[in-house]
């Protein structure tokens, strides 16, 4: 029986840690993101603890719209020891600042949908109420369909 150590974890822990599934792990190994290190007498596969960091790191990525070549290419370069040239911190600060303003782009994004979705909110409170028999004319209701994001007037 294969003993491990105290940094080498079980599937349930390194999805414990790293907040997802076993089905999460097993895809992460079969794009060779992470691998295990060993394997009990039982088959149980061991991991290391930087793959709970991994499939975090990962995962945000991906979150951010970071396709999986992508990712694999963050972290191969997070993994480098070519850091002789300084190229890899040159790339890596890149990637990242790419990042940075992808989500500034997306956070303006957001913060606007969400002005303009509580603006309809709270302008339609009073709809709920209204003893019109039909709404189809009803400006509001054009709007409610677009959660206010889109114009709803052809004309000026």
């Amino acid at each position: 029986m294969v003993e491990f150590m105290e940094d080498e974890l079980l599937i349930g822990e390194v999805c414990r840690l790293a907040k997802c599934s076993p089905r999460t792990v097993r895809h992460y190994e079969n794009e060779r993101l992470v691998s295990y290190i060993a394997k009990t007498s039982g088959g149980h596969k061991l991991y290391a603890e930087e793959t709970v960091s991994i499939i975090r790191t990962a995962r945000l990525l991906n979150r951010l719209g970071y396709a999986l070549k992508d990712i694999r290419k963050i972290i191969g370069l997070t993994e480098s020891k070519d850091t002789k040239t300084r190229r890899l911190v040159k790339k890596l600060r890149n990637l990242l600042s790419d990042t940075v303003s992808k989500m500034d782009s997306e956070l303006e994004l957001l913060s606007n949908s969400r002005k303009k979705i509580s603006d309809l909110l709270e302008e339609t409170k009073k709809c709920d109420l209204c003893e019109s028999v039909d709404c189809g004319k009803c400006a509001k209701l054009k709007s409610l369909r677009t959660l206010g994001l889109l114009e709803t007037r052809l004309t000026q």
